[in-house]
This record gives C-alpha cells, sequence and structure tokens, in this order.
C-alpha cells in the first residue's frame, strides 16, 4: 500500500509485546490503531505522566527478555562461551547493539582459530582384552607397550598447527622414553580424525619420518582417509615412510610393531596383543 515495509522496529515494543503474551504480526496492526488512537484523543491523558513512569514500564517488560539460566549453563559447560555472551551482552547494554554483535562475531572467530591452531591430540593406549585404542588420561587403566609411542591428531593437519602438532609428538615420544623399559622404535599416528591436510602439513609429517629416521625410529601411519592417502602417494610419504608401514587401523599397527620389536629383540618381547587376540579366539569357538 505504501510502497516501502520497516527495516527494524523498536526493542522496548517488542519487549512489550512478549511480556504481554502476543503470538501474531497481526498484534502490530492492533498497536498501531491503538497509538493512532492515543494520539488523535488521549494525548490530554498522558501529557503530564512523568517520563519515569514510561521507563519503568519498559525496563519491566526487558527484564523478561533477560535469560538468566543461560549464563549459569555456559559457567558450566564452557566458560569460553560465557565470555562471548558476556562480552555481547555488556556492549550490546552500553554500546550498542551493531557493536554487541560484532564483537560476539570477531571472539567466536578468535576462538575458533585458536582451537584450530592448537587442536586436541592424545597418547592412546589398549583397553584391557579388547583392540579398542582411547586416550590414557581419560582411561588411565588403558594399556601401552614399551618401545611404542601411540598418538592420535584431533583436527585437520594444516599450516597454523604444523609446529604446535610436532612439539605435541615429541613430547610424547619423551614421556614415553621415560616409562619404556626399552628404547623408542615405533612411534604410531591414528590419523582418522584428520579430515584435511595441506601442503604444509605433508611437509609436516615428511620431516617427521625424517627426524625419525636419523634416530633409528619408525613411522606408522594409521587409518587415513581417500583425499589423504591420495595426498600422500602425490606427495612422496608413501615411499618416504614405506608402504608396510601404512595400516587399516591401530591394532594391525601395533601387532606388526610388536613383532618386528620381538624379532629384533630375539623374541624377548612378549607379543600380549596377539596372544589375547588368540585367547578370544579359543573363547569364541568354545
Amino acid at each position: 500500500m505504501f510502497q516501502a515495509y520497516p527495516t527494524t522496529g523498536s526493542f522496548s515494543r517488542s519487549a512489550i509485546k512478549q511480556s504481554v503474551g502476543t503470538k501474531s504480526i497481526l498484534s502490530g496492526m492492533f498497536v498501531a490503531i491503538f497509538v493512532g488512537i492515543t494520539l488523535l484523543w488521549l494525548t490530554p491523558v498522558f501529557e503530564y505522566m512523568p517520563y519515569p513512569t514510561f521507563a519503568a514500564i519498559i525496563i519491566a517488560a526487558a527484564l523478561a527478555l533477560f535469560d538468566y539460566p543461560e549464563p549459569i549453563h555456559l559457567w558450566k559447560v564452557d566458560k569460553l562461551d560465557l565470555l562471548v555472551w558476556l562480552s555481547c551482552f555488556f556492549v550490546t547494554v552500553f554500546v550498542g547493539v551493531d557493536y554487541g554483535i560484532g564483537v560476539s562475531a570477531g571472539l567466536s572467530l578468535l576462538i575458533v582459530l585458536y582451537e584450530s591452531a592448537y587442536p586436541h591430540s592424545a597418547v592412546l593406549g589398549r583397553l584391557h582384552e579388547s583392540s579398542v585404542y582411547r586416550n590414557v588420561k581419560q582411561y588411565p587403566d588403558a594399556e601401552e607397550y614399551d618401545g611404542i609411542v601411540i598418538a592420535r591428531i584431533d583436527a585437520p593437519l594444516y599450516f597454523a598447527n604444523t609446529e604446535y602438532t610436532r612439539e605435541k609428538l615429541s613430547k610424547y615420544q619423551e614421556a614415553a622414553a621415560l616409562r619404556s623399559k626399552i628404547p623408542i622404535k615405533f612411534v604410531i599416528i591414528d590419523l582418522a580424525p584428520v579430515s584435511h591436510v595441506d601442503s604444509a602439513g605433508l611437509n609436516c609429517i615428511e620431516e617427521l619420518a625424517q627426524t625419525y629416521q636419523a634416530k633409528g625410529l619408525t613411522l606408522v601411519l594409521c587409518n587415513p582417509n581417500k583425499p589423504l592417502l591420495d595426498k600422500f602417494v602425490l606427495g612422496g610419504i608413501v615411499d618416504l615412510v614405506g608402504r608396510d608401514n601404512f595400516f587399516v587401523g591401530v591394532h594391525d599397527a601395533v601387532n606388526s610393531c610388536l613383532k618386528k620389536l620381538s624379532d629384533e629383540e630375539g623374541g624377548t618381547v612378549v607379543d600380549k596383543s596377539d596372544s589375547i587376540d588368540e585367547e578370544e579366539v579359543e573363547k569364541e569357538e568354545k
């Protein structure tokens, strides 16, 4: 009718409408009618009403929009999200809505970049009488093998986190060397959570393989997805690491490494993994 449409609305009016329980956008039409009637015939009634009275109505309605349980929930679940929530709230209240949205979006982006640059990783151990390997911090009873480091990278490997990943693997190797009764010979990396790797990530794996070879260690890679495996082939990683050091799962890699350790030590290393598998097979046959 008027060849135009509103681009924004009054926050105070929205708060009042929510507090009285409006359910339809038709409420705007009725509000417009009553506002028109008030302006035309009822202004003398409100002429001497003090402004604090109108402010009290708006504040009382706006308080209903404040979600008190949400910050309490964020404090328990994720304090970084609480930081974003509080930043957005205070900037919106004291500066403006546009600035509040911008600050919260910027903080969210910084958190994403931080988590991407410093991804989660873990040392894995074998759960008792199973072929499942889990984080040893989450499962303290998980079994770790002498001479072997089993690690998992829980993020894509790209230029922003290659240095951090290299440092974490080095720490895992040093910690394993302290607990192991024999020198570390194998570093197994579970690549199942790694969905992407760029050229910097390929260079990181190449440097790791070369560094380990210089130290007499062997890099073993497990469960890369097809795009990763294609890049490993084209980038020469498969030839550098060795085709016999790529495995479908961590359990197969551990079995192979234990067998090689046993052969190197003249049979002194007990292959607990295979012995448990044989017991499981015997139980199933019975």
